[in-house]
């Protein structure tokens, strides 16, 4: 208990909220507990409370987020806390390479993405045993197709290395909360409190009608008349596509910028210069993104760069943007409440149904709940826009009055099941069908009775990793009709290429993918290699449109002599085909340092949306580089050397240069185009020579003239 009081000293908390108060007496007894509470309800404080006991006790703590921008968040709240109330306990964040596991044994506290965790345990480290709280923010996003199976089998394989583990899971209200509960042992705290209280309306026309049958008029009507009628507050206005948020927030700058005062107006152009100021090379987004900031207004979506995104979010945060448009995956990401949520869109395209479907009601809460901000806000108001009647009725029933969706595994499609079957494999989780079925049924997807349903995807998954030589499996029965207790006695034992493969983290078919061009008859090259990492499914490829199609047919015409993975005959998969050689030559114009603008414009494309493929293209060719090293070593130098050039977007004769500290792809090229081409002939230049190309200045050049060789600096201090 001295330790949860210190705790709240420090945070400057006087009264825990009732749902903090029954989860904290859980915990502390060292039980698991689910927390199914709306946001900003203290979820955090537990998880905090949960790992402080456990380091206490000398053990170890992680704590598990779905999105990296989080993981900085908590390593900075929690080193301070450390530094305060623990001695200095050692916090570490790991949320980069998925092969690297040296070095994280000296933590006690370890944030980390649950994609990253997984891995960590691919290669189980000694020090995993000592992990005595594990805690798991947003847990709900189990129900996510994407990133759902991943968490859930990392919760797994956690309570399989240490079953009296403390488990902490920190969740939206979801309708089954009960088995989500049961199923990790927790209690269940579930709770409706919000500390700032929840308004909530509907707006038509130029009304606001709020729950309380209260009723607001506005001068204009939709989105800025709510926004306008909310200052000098600020409000997120959420979108359902990239392309609206950028409309929108177009549509507001244009009424909220003439509202802004003389103060407001030199805040923001603090952040507007520091927009361009910071860019390496200033594209339109960039200034466009700068115009809208003096106005007091931006938009944020997964389009735009960490850099974009920490100058918006910096921005709002000290509340000198007044509206943010934004897409949804805002609000499962990054903390930042207003006083006035704006609901715009309701339903998204979805492909399944070929039609626009309505919006989760668990999405809309999550938007909802980041309406009032603790401590500024006496309620938060939260706003649907309907366009009749007919809606105005449906969302009262759907989203005000009705049931948030349950989580449900999705642990049983395809993708999931050969990533995480191999891992279990190779891992030495298990080594039978029977320890396979034994680990699946303490899983959710067990859990919920799926086992048994797909049985003949676990069994199509298991023959693919065989027949590609990941695993191998000793005495296996052939023939259509075999005993089922035979079939559960066969041996799985991973291959050296398996156990590679599960340990890079790279999906199960993209290691086949690119052993397969490895062992083509064409001859390496870099189209031919970046071709093979497109082609995987661990790369999202760019989509040709209709009218772009010839294009890049005769492209591929053209090229085709350089790919090393012929094309498909059958029209679908050739159209998949050219949305990855769209992608691989967007990356070979990348190392081939074509302007960022160029980019944009000739692949219809983001600057978020580049830096995404060019991160995931680094981490495909490391570990195409790694498999070289088995299947083809005399690969492997061109390979580095590639992957070298796609993370930093340089031309090959400028790799020396990148080895010099505070010099990157812009200023390595302003450098070489100045005649210093070598380390040396930089090493040699006086500062002078150096301060007046483009990007360099007075101090870097101080800084770059003049250095010394290791072996130098050794030598004189001897």
């Amino acid at each position: 208990m001295r330790l949860l009081t210190e705790l709240l000293n420090y945070l400057n908390i006087k009264e825990l909220y009732p749902p903090q108060k029954e989860a904290i007496d859980f915990v502390n007894k060292g039980d698991s507990v689910l927390m199914s509470v709306p946001t900003a309800a203290g979820k955090t404080l537990v998880a905090y409370a949960a790992l402080m006991r456990a380091v206490k006790a000398n053990k170890k703590g992680i704590y598990l987020v779905p999105l990296r921008a989080l993981a900085w968040e908590k390593v900075g709240e929690l080193r301070d806390i450390c530094k305060n109330i623990l001695n200095g306990a050692k916090i570490g964040v790991s949320v980069g390479d998925y092969d690297k596991t040296r070095g994280l044994s000296k933590y006690d506290i370890i944030i980390s993405t649950s994609e990253r965790a997984d891995s960590l345990i691919r290669h189980n480290p000694s020090w995993l045993s000592e992990v005595e709280c594990l805690v798991s923010d947003e847990i709900h996003l189990i129900n996510d197709s994407g990133r759902g199976p991943t968490l859930e089998v990392t919760l797994s394989k956690f309570r399989e290395i240490n079953p009296s583990i403390q488990i902490i899971g920190l969740s939206a209200t979801v309708s089954n909360s009960k088995e989500i509960a049961s199923w990790l042992n927790a209690e269940l705290v579930e709770s409706d409190f919000r500390p700032v209280p929840l308004r909530r309306g509907i707006s038509i026309e130029k009304k606001i009608e709020w729950e309380d049958k209260k009723k607001d008029i506005m001068a204009i009507e939709g989105v800025e008349g709510i926004a306008v009628d909310n200052l000098p507050e600020q409000c997120l206005v959420f979108v359902s596509t990239r392309r609206s948020a950028e409309a929108q927030a177009k549509k507001l700058s244009k009424i909220i910028g003439q509202k802004l005062n003389p103060d407001d107006l030199e805040k923001l152009k603090t952040f507007a210069d520091k927009m361009e100021q910071s860019a390496d090379e200033v594209t339109s987004v960039d200034v466009t993104l700068s115009k809208l900031i003096t106005s007091g207004v931006a938009y944020h979506h997964a389009g735009l760069t960490n850099r974009h995104r920490q100058i918006i979010e910096a921005a709002f945060r000290e509340k000198s943007l007044k509206a943010l448009c934004a897409t949804p995956t805002l609000a499962a990401g990054v903390n930042l409440p207003a006083r006035r949520v704006i609901i715009r869109d309701l339903s998204r395209w979805d492909s399944t149904f070929q039609s626009n479907q309505p919006l989760p009601v668990l999405e809309v809460q999550q938007m909802l709940g980041r309406a009032g901000r603790p401590g500024f806000d006496v309620d938060g108001q939260g706003i649907l826009i309907a366009k009749n009647q007919e809606q105005i009725d449906f969302f009262v029933e759907n989203y005000f009055n009705g049931e948030t969706e349950p989580v449900i595994s999705r642990l049983g499609s395809e993708p999931a099941l050969r990533t995480h079957l191999l891992s279990l494999i190779t891992s030495g989780t298990i080594s039978t069908r029977k320890g396979l079925h034994n680990f699946l049924e303490k899983t959710l997807f067990g859990a919920q009775g799926e086992l048994w349903r797909t049985q003949h995807r676990l069994n199509k998954v298991l023959d693919f990793l065989d027949k590609e030589k990941l695993i191998k499996i000793e005495g296996k029965n052939e023939g259509d009709f075999v005993a089922a207790n035979e079939a559960l006695q066969e041996k799985l034992k991973p291959t050296e290429f398996g156990r590679k493969v599960s340990q890079l983290y790279i999906d199960p078919l993209s290691g086949v993918i690119i052993k397969n061009a490895l062992e083509s008859e064409i001859e390496a090259n870099p189209l031919g290699l970046l071709h093979t990492i497109a082609r995987t499914p661990d790369i999202y490829s760019l989509y040709v449109r209709k009218n772009e199609m010839e294009t890049y047919l005769t492209h591929l015409m053209q090229m085709e002599g350089d790919l090393m993975l012929p094309p498909p005959v059958e029209h679908m998969e050739l159209e998949f085909y050219l949305w990855d050689l769209k992608t691989a030559l967007l990356l070979m114009d990348w190392i081939e340092e074509t302007p960022e603008e160029h980019l944009l414009k000739r692949y219809s494309t983001t600057p978020g949306d580049i830096r995404a493929k060019v991160e995931t293209a680094g981490w495909i060719l490391y570990a195409m580089g790694e498999l070289a090293e088995l299947i083809a070593p005399s690969h492997t130098k061109m390979i580095t050397e590639l992957q070298i050039r796609v993370s930093n977007g340089v031309r090959k004769e400028l790799l020396p240069l990148l080895e010099i500290d505070s010099v990157g792809r812009v200023r390595a090229r302003s450098l070489f185009n100045a005649g210093f081409t070598s380390q040396g002939s930089i090493r040699d230049a006086k500062p002078s020579d150096l301060s007046n190309i483009p990007g360099i200045g007075s101090r870097l050049a101080d800084k770059l003239a003049g250095r010394k060789e290791p072996e130098q600096i050794r030598f004189e201090l001897g």
